[in-house]
């Protein structure tokens, strides 16, 4: 049990943290800005020259917007050969604990590139980028119309502080300022879980983020609400499913989820299910 000066203490901490993070990227987005102008640019995906401030090139937003309009099922936004057609992955039952997952595409180029960018080298714009770009297909403007509350999945404090953003906190913030939707912290991680991109398998994948999530203070508010949760990439579904389901325990009264991209879980470009 806390005292009551050790919650006020653990609850500023958290609270001057969360302003710090915001303000650490508005101040990163202005600086991003400013080179921007005075630095012509390069494609995100392949490096080439484009001009105008454009963040990919006429071919990688031409091959983007391919796997953007591609079809996918419905209720877990794995591709299907056509619209409506059966999904081979979740046989029409979706994603428990999830009503519905949308995606912007499949992980591959140049999709899957401007997410290594953006993940691993720094390039927290692409996320605003690509989250606009997810924001725009008719999909998500159909859920986020609907939609009361959005929930990043968090990362832990320390990989926080070493990556300096949170992806999923940069693409829900962006979603939230276009639709006037309101991000709602109300998820924490409890321990400082392995990268889930170095696990191969599905067992220690859920095995991995076996009850490290607890719901946090604000998840009060999302108590019957139409709720979006939000993550960079879904491949087995490990870590959304578990956020999901302590999530349930606030009952909102819908829940689903937005990703940048679908990876298949069994490693082999969706040729064979």
């Amino acid at each position: 049990m806390l005292s009551a000066g050790e919650g006020a203490f653990k609850s500023t901490r958290r609270g001057v943290w969360s302003i710090f993070s915001h303000v650490h990227v508005k101040l990163r987005s202005l600086l991003h800005h400013v080179l921007d102008f005075c630095y012509p640019g390069a494609c995100g995906a392949c490096d080439a020259f484009v001009e105008g401030g454009d963040v990919l090139c006429e071919t990688c937003d031409a091959e983007l917007e391919k796997l953007a309009n591609a079809p996918a099922c419905t209720l877990c936004a794995m591709p299907l050969g056509s619209d409506g057609a059966p999904c081979p992955y979740c046989h029409n039952r979706g994603v428990f604990p999830f009503d519905r997952v949308i995606r912007l595409g499949v992980f591959a180029d140049p999709l899957k590139h401007l997410i290594h960018q953006m993940k691993y080298h720094g390039r927290w714009g692409l996320a605003e980028v690509l989250a606009d770009r997810l924001a725009d297909t008719e999909r998500a403007k159909g859920l986020l119309t609907e939609t009361q509350a959005i929930v990043p999945v968090p990362l832990h404090f320390k990989r926080h502080v070493s990556r300096g953003y949170n992806q999923a906190d940069v693409i829900a913030r962006q979603i939230a300022s276009r639709c006037a939707i309101p991000v709602i912290h109300a998820v924490r991680r409890t321990r400082d879980t392995e990268t889930q991109t170095n696990l191969h398998s599905h067992e220690k994948r859920i095995d991995n983020v076996r009850a490290a999530f607890a719901l946090r203070r604000a998840a009060r508010s999302i108590r019957g609400k139409h709720v979006i949760v939000v993550d960079d990439v879904m491949t087995v579904g490990a870590t959304l499913k578990e956020v999901g389901r302590t999530l349930k325990k606030a009952e909102p009264a819908s829940l689903c989820a937005i990703v940048l991209a679908i990876a298949d879980p069994k490693g082999r470009g969706f040729e064979a299910f």
